[in-house]
Formats: structure tokens, C-alpha cells, sequence
């Protein structure tokens, strides 16, 4: 869950694992007491895809996804950010180990998110289309507010 907090936090979400603890027990967070349910956090933004093939963890990572990484024999989880060949870079909320290898990780038991509804909205507002012309930059559109406007 903590994982989960961090990937909300770094697509521009206001959770810590407190604040999404308190959120996940009011909407069906957990099952069985204290089993998280991945597919919970969609109204956050975090769509749930389903377990990733060690093999692909590289190429999700890639395409921006978030892949949360099941490692220590399946006790505990951490948020992938970056790989570099077999060696996975991670934040990881309870050990102060900043990546794994891929022969660390549980096999085909990762958990992988596609960001979803309302990551646009946040980033639009940073949006800017520029062309080069004969080394001269020139503003073609730039976001306020959200709305696109063309110079």
C-alpha cells in the first residue's frame, strides 16, 4: 500500500500512506481485514492491469507505467521507477535498498497500473509547443489554465 501511495504521489496526488490508508478503508480498500485490493485506487487514478511477467517489467517501465515489484520471497513490495539492464531501481518505503536485480523479484508477481483519468489535467497546465526555425525558438501554443491557446 505504501508503494501505491508513492505511485499516486509521483503522478501529482496528495497521499501518503496515511492519508491513502484512511481512503482505501472507506472504499473497499481491503479485503479480509488487511488484503489489499489493487484494483481499488481507479478512482484515483491508478488503473489495476493486472501481475507483469518478469520479462516485461523493462517495457512497462518504458511506456510510463507503474509496476509495483514483489520482492524478500513475496513479504514485501516496492515502487519501480527506472531499470539499467538486469538491475531494477526502486523507492522502497521500508528498506533503505535503492534497487533489485531481476533475479530478486518474485517471479511473474509484480502488480502493473496504467495511469489513468485526471494525469492530463495536471500536466496540461505545463504544456508548451515551441518550433525551432533557423535556430530562432518560436511559441506556437502554450496551456493556461488548462486551455490551449495558439500565438
Amino acid at each position: 500500500m505504501s508503494s501505491v501511495a508513492m505511485a499516486l504521489a509521483g503522478i501529482g496526488k496528495n497521499y501518503n500512506p496515511g492519508t491513502l490508508n484512511t481512503w482505501l478503508k472507506g472504499h473497499g480498500g481491503y479485503v479480509s481485514g488487511d488484503l489489499f485490493v489493487w484494483g481499488s485506487v481507479s478512482p484515483l487514478g491508478l488503473s489495476y492491469v493486472g501481475k507483469v511477467a518478469n520479462s516485461n517489467i523493462a517495457s512497462h517501465l518504458a511506456s510510463n507505467n507503474v509496476v509495483i515489484l514483489n520482492v524478500h520471497n513475496g513479504g514485501h513490495w516496492v515502487l519501480a521507477h527506472s531499470m539499467s539492464g538486469s538491475t531494477i531501481h526502486v523507492n522502497d518505503p521500508g528498506y533503505s535498498t535503492t534497487s533489485y536485480t531481476l533475479s530478486e523479484i518474485v517471479a511473474n508477481n509484480s502488480g502493473l497500473y496504467h495511469v489513468s483519468g485526471g494525469f492530463l489535467g495536471v500536466m496540461i497546465d505545463e504544456l508548451e509547443i515551441a518550433l525551432n526555425v533557423n535556430g530562432r525558438r518560436e511559441k506556437m501554443m502554450e496551456a493556461d489554465g488548462g486551455k490551449i491557446l495558439v500565438q
